[in-house]
């Protein structure tokens, strides 16, 4: 499938422009691709480290008819937040030695170290719905993480 431009959007009759269906809801196998982006929320200036994830496979709590409504997996990403506070800092420290089997050197590690290890690591995701801010939708997010089984 050719990569749509916005040119190309726009030279379209607007009935075209649909919203496409949420990524429907179950457990999938995730790969994290590159480095996660450090950065702050836009309303409390919260500090964040955000991974871009993408779904390799479904699991057998996904609605196979619904994957294929959606177009698949295929050309699919989503992200997965952590914020770095005092309070929610052991999400992350868990996600990376917990869920994607980082080992921590017996908890010694800093989590800098622990974060250059997360490319290309695996883990299984909980998809969720809920309705888009702006009312007019449904979005998708990885509500629950836990290691991938091997």
């Amino acid at each position: 499938m050719a990569e749509t431009t916005f040119s190309s959007i726009l030279n379209r009759p607007s009935k075209e422009a649909k919203r496409p269906p949420p990524l429907p809801t179950g457990t999938y196998v995730w790969i994290i691709k590159g480095m996660p982006e450090s950065g702050k929320s836009s309303k409390k200036q919260t500090p964040f480290w955000k991974f871009i994830v993408v779904p390799q496979q479904s699991l057998d709590d996904v609605d196979e008819d619904q994957l294929k409504e959606c177009g698949g997996l295929a050309d699919k990403s989503g992200e997965l937040t952590f914020y770095d506070t005092e309070k929610a800092g052991y999400r992350l420290i868990e996600f990376m030695r917990d869920d994607l089997g980082i080992d921590d050197d017996n908890g010694e590690k800093l989590g800098l170290a622990m974060i250059d290890e997360t490319p290309n690591k695996q883990f299984l995701g909980h998809v969720k719905h809920t309705p888009s801010a702006d009312g007019k939708g449904i979005r998708w997010e990885i509500d629950q993480t836990a290691p991938l089984e091997s």
